[in-house]
């Protein structure tokens, strides 16, 4: 955990000359550490930490809080917010040079002027304002001390960038810049839309543009079977689907070919070049994100139980945010006990407010939702104007000048950069139903913390701009249920699965779907893993995961809960380790064996043989987790299971069979393609006249002559036996793997690993609550690695990591978490 001697003691000299022009002097003590909390006279707040470091502010203003918030969030994470900001305005080759400048050109042409942010700003309650403006003085608070002298206290990545900067230009001082409430804004839009799954930067070049590439390609080489093939692939509505908000008759889009659409795909503009363009592109800003310890993630699972199914007769919730293991964590945590608020639970640095957390009355969850929020539109060129100039600053090189287009319908995106002299046959923009609404999630979490009643919150979600699904209870009782965000209402005739014409007639309505929304459901439980909100909520399709068959990962939920009364506090949080020890077609989460057993194995019943007999019978043994060695081993176990190894080696051979011939006769990449869509589609293919939704084409046919099976029994055996002979039947000795620490620094591993955790589909923060009529009783979280992301430098030049960098792993490697203060 120690930088290399050598670069250190360079790096001092270099600093200590270039920020404060000063000789050098010795340093003879170690760095205090900088959580220990100033004494600020007359501060109408205190700000406490415990053991683990976390923060207690209790006192003061609405203001005040969200100062002392600021100021403690940027003790601990500063470089990390850094990181968020640039990226989030756009600015990172402020500090990596050329090699940035067409990331940040991308990032500001989906991003906002700064007279837009102002506008933004304005539109906000006057506490969001409040908050915003707090929290960035707070963060101001903490780099003032640096411009005051206190340079020593800095984070090390800055004196790193100071070293760079003195070795390959500009030779210039570095220190962290002051932050403006922009920053803030830009810092919360990166966050938030990246927990939107239709935000995300890595659908920038994928859905709509992709699904229009698989329809004209299969349409294109097949006709119409084509278009059976898409309708296949891509459907609308499955009422096998697993749903958050139970029903007893699950209802679904009845299915169809429409003759007349392979004219309206075929009409469409080829857009093959420009996906591809889009694709690389978005890689690009997440390979970028990755190298600098700043990639989002949001996936998660929550379940939220009533007393009725209860020990205690109480109500509890387990939420599980999955966003991803960056070092150090994207997720601290904290209590704010005053300025009108009792609140505390997860926050996100740089964004102000409690996203995930618990008050005296109740307790809630967020999970990425699935609210269709985005279109892709083809624009006329007499479409397209000039919004402005963005002036890109390029470390060790000329400012670099880039135009912003827009539409109507939202920012050009493709050609990139866009030439109005020139312009291409395809021109593409993107539309997004949260746009200028980002910053709303202050006026949400505001909300969240002061409600009283389940009517409230339900107040507070309306504003949350973004699609979540949110489960909560509350010390009446109550468990509920919402999916948040902006769901446009789109014309009649438009496909959402394709991009739109910008020619006036696919114009969104200006209405929005109405919020999903159910509570105290007779079941006694709401939870999910991402699923479908409701049965009559269609597919979100502009994601290429997002299709909800039969097969989801939320099925562990379902079957636990429906089948559990009666529920310790314990079993409640430790069904979290149950369900992460499990896996799909990967790291997925979930057991596919479930939904393709009773097809599989009445196959080889009918076909046996002595290996083949052996292969099921090892699985039906299975306890279905990929954790080997069952509950004793989830936590630290050290291999995969064979029967989970030879079932998803079994799957994955039968979807190549059937499937892998009609992609590469099309010319199509058939491991590109989303094996959510495929699996879901074989299910609905074997399962035949009694399938949720019928396929169409007949997806066991040998289409390019190869002489493969044509049934599905005898695809189901060939692949077995594939296997068999490619693997065996075990032992396998896979080893379960590890979730990887890794401190990099512009891309380089400066640091190299500092920390391994167990490898499970876990999420990256958990609380689990308690409430009877009086409040919360029992509280108990954890998130990775710790609360600290401080390295300092020590005297003797070397790295030295806080202490309270690492304080959380003894409750999150265990999966145990620990107890925290309940309310007074």
């Amino acid at each position: 955990m120690r930088a290399s001697v050598l670069k250190a003691c360079l790096l001092i000299l270099v600093v200590a000359v270039v920020a404060t022009g000063q000789s050098l002097e010795p340093m003879t003590a170690r760095v205090a550490p900088v959580n220990a909390t100033a004494a600020v006279d007359d501060d109408p707040v205190t700000t406490t930490r415990d053991a683990q470091g976390i923060w207690f502010i209790e006192g003061g203003s609405l203001y005040d809080v969200f100062e002392a918030m600021g100021y403690a969030v940027a003790q601990d994470r500063l470089w990390q917010m850094d990181l968020f900001r640039r990226q989030g305005r756009g600015k990172i080759s402020e500090i990596l040079g050329s090699v940035a400048v067409s990331n940040d050109f991308f990032l500001r042409t989906i991003g906002y002027s700064d007279d837009e942010y102002a506008e933004m700003f304005a539109a906000l309650s006057e506490d969001a304002q409040t908050v915003i403006t707090a929290y960035t003085n707070g963060i101001n608070r903490r780099i003032g001390e640096f411009y005051a002298g206190d340079w020593m206290q800095m984070p090390y990545e800055y004196w790193l960038l100071g070293l760079s900067s003195v070795l390959s230009g500009p030779g210039l001082p570095v220190l962290p810049a002051p932050w403006h409430i922009n920053d803030v804004m830009a810092t919360m839009m990166l966050q938030l839309r990246e927990f939107d799954v239709e935000g995300q930067l890595s659908v920038l070049g994928h859905g709509q543009l992709d699904n229009a590439v698989l329809a004209q390609t299969l349409g294109g080489v097949y006709g119409q079977e084509g278009l059976a093939m898409f309708t296949d692939l891509r459907w609308f509505n499955d009422p096998g689907a697993q749903t958050m908000i139970p029903t007893a008759a699950k209802s679904g889009s009845a299915p169809s070919i429409d003759l007349a659409h392979a004219e309206k795909i075929a009409s469409m503009p080829k857009i093959g070049e420009a996906a591809d363009r889009l694709r690389a592109r978005a890689d690009s800003v997440l390979r970028q994100m990755e190298a600098l310890n700043v990639p989002v993630k949001m996936g998660s699972y929550a379940w939220a139980i009533s007393g009725d199914r209860t020990t205690t007769g109480n109500p509890m919730l387990y939420s599980g945010p999955q966003m991803g293991f960056m070092t150090p964590s994207i997720v601290a945590e904290g209590s704010i006990r005053g300025g009108g608020l009792n609140v505390s639970g997860m926050i996100v640095p740089g964004t102000p407010g409690i996203a995930i957390g618990r008050t005296p009355h109740h307790a809630w969850s967020l999970q990425v939702g699935h609210a269709h929020t985005m279109d892709y539109y083809f624009e006329p060129p007499q479409a397209v104007f000039l919004h402005r100039m963005e002036t890109i600053k390029v470390f060790g090189g000329d400012d670099v000048i880039v135009p912003i287009f827009r539409s109507s319908h939202g920012p050009i995106i493709d050609p990139l950069p866009y030439n109005p002299a020139d312009p291409p046959a395809i021109i593409v923009s993107w539309a997004y139903a949260q746009w200028k609404r980002d910053a709303q999630g202050v006026d949400a979490m505001l909300g969240f913390a002061r409600a009283e009643s389940m009517g409230d919150f339900d107040t507070a979600v309306e504003v949350l701009p973004f699609s979540q699904h949110l489960t909560y209870i509350d010390r009446d009782g109550n468990i509920a249920y919402w999916m948040s965000g902006y769901d446009p209402i789109r014309a009649a005739g438009v496909d959402p699965r394709l991009p739109s014409l910008g020619n006036g007639m696919m114009e969104w309505t200006g209405e929005r779907r109405p919020r999903v929304h159910d509570e105290n459901t007779a079941q006694g439980w709401y939870g999910g893993w991402n699923n479908k909100a409701s049965a009559d909520y269609l597919n979100a399709p502009n994601n290429n995961n997002y299709g909800f068959g039969p097969s989801h990962r939320a099925h562990v939920v379902e079957e636990y809960l429906s089948t559990h009364d009666n529920l310790t506090f314990e079993e409640v949080r430790d069904f979290a380790l149950n369900i992460a020890t499990t896996a799909s077609l990967g790291v997925n989460g979930g057991n596919t064996w479930t939904f393709a057993g009773p097809y599989f194995k009445p196959v080889v019943e009918a076909n046996p043989s002595a290996d083949r007999d052996a292969a099921v019978e090892m699985i039906e043994a299975w306890d279905g987790h990929a954790v080997a060695g069952g509950p004793a081993e989830w936590r630290f176990g050290e291999f995969i299971a064979d029967a989970w190894v030879l079932q998803d080696a079994w799957i994955r051979e039968v979807l190549r069979l059937t499937f892998e011939d009609e992609f590469v006769m099309a010319g199509l990449d058939y491991d590109a393609q989303s094996t959510n869509y495929t699996f879901n589609t074989l299910l609905h293919a074997l399962a035949g006249a009694g399938a949720s939704i019928p396929t169409f084409y007949d997806w066991f046919q040998d289409k390019s002559g190869s002489g493969k099976p044509t049934t599905a029994e005898d695809i189901i055996i060939l692949a077995l036996d594939n296997v068999i002979a490619d693997m065996g039947l075990g032992p396998y000795n896979t080893p379960r793997g590890y979730i990887i620490y890794n401190h990099e620094l512009f891309g380089q591993e400066f640091f190299g690993e500092i920390w391994r955790t167990p490898l499970s589909n876990r999420s990256t923060y958990a609380h689990v609550v308690e409430f009877d009529m009086n409040g919360p009783i029992r509280i108990e979280s954890m998130f990775p690695l710790g609360e600290s992301g401080e390295v300092l430098p020590d005297q003797y030049g070397q790295a030295w990591f806080n202490p309270h960098f690492f304080s959380m792993i003894p409750a999150f490697d265990a999966f145990l978490p620990r107890p925290f203060p309940l309310f007074e």
